[in-house]
């Protein structure tokens, strides 16, 4: 199978995708629309293998880390003359399962966009120019299940938080030195970050139903299961984000409010 063939049903996928979504691109203008941007926006947002986001030099369109199933990541930039590849990684140790865009240093601009294996490797590349700027060592972790990235300390950098090998783990987002391995194993294939009970701490919440203490990496509370999908939102105004919970089978959302540690329902 030739290397381009592989390029070229890669580009298939995402055309077919970009003409079903965004068919006004092929007209005459200088950017793209609000629609447009929003409807790109959507898809990214619902792919694990898609992240979206803005040029770091301040050009025209949008740009895409597509994690392909042929073990790559490569950047894709839409704009009002169409789709094009402007950067691919080399050959990845394992099949990317997840890639997401992250604000690593702390300045509140992304910088930087990570991907996580099946061979449990995890990798981070600088948005300005795509350098690698770290990948973790060959066998330090067999399976990483799930990953974000939030500020886990008192420094202004962010962590990459992962569940590794059934436990949480902090990257420092700076130097990627290993902060912090949990004592206790914990299952999730979804994790978030926030202080959802207002001590002033935030607090690791996985979509298994715990609720984990940031410095000791113990359960503070533990309700039913969040079922598949989890965000973080503060939907009553008070400041303190909820847990809003979501089964992809179907079904209610859930929202529920740690701080009180009960499901909370909005009249």
């Amino acid at each position: 199978m030739s290397n381009l063939w592989l390029r070229n049903a890669i580009f298939l996928v995402l055309a077919t995708v970009l003409f079903h979504i965004a068919p006004s691109l092929v007209q005459s203008q200088s950017e793209l629309t609000y629609l447009q941007y929003r409807k790109l926006s959507w898809v990214a947002d619902r792919l694990g293998h898609l992240a979206q986001f803005e040029p770091v030099h301040g050009e025209s369109g949008m740009f895409f880390a597509l994690a392909d199933r042929w073990g790559t990541v490569q950047v894709i930039k839409v704009d009002a003359n169409g789709t094009q590849r402007v950067w691919k990684s080399v050959q990845l140790s394992g099949v990317p399962e997840e890639v997401l865009t992250a604000d690593l240093d702390g300045d509140s601009l992304e910088d930087a966009f990570i991907c996580r294996t099946t061979t449990g490797k995890i990798y981070a590349w600088s948005m300005d120019g795509y350098e690698l700027l770290w990948e973790s060592l060959t066998g330090e972790y067999q399976e990483i299940t799930c990953f974000t990235v939030a500020n886990m300390d008192d420094d202004p950098a962010n962590e990459i938080v992962l569940l590794a090998d059934m436990r949480v783990v902090y990257i420092d987002g700076i130097n990627f030195n290993k902060q912090f391995t949990s004592s206790f194993e914990y299952i999730a294939s979804q994790i978030r970050c926030g202080d959802v009970d207002g001590d002033g701490r935030v607090e690791i919440v996985l979509n298994t139903g715990k609720v984990l203490d940031s410095f000791t990496g113990d359960v503070e509370w533990e309700g039913e299961s969040f079922f598949g999908f989890i965000e973080l939102m503060d939907i009553d105004g008070d400041g303190i984000p909820e847990v809003l919970t979501e089964n992809p089978g179907g079904g209610s959302l859930k929202v529920f409010d740690v701080g009180h540690q009960t499901e909370v329902r909005f009249q």
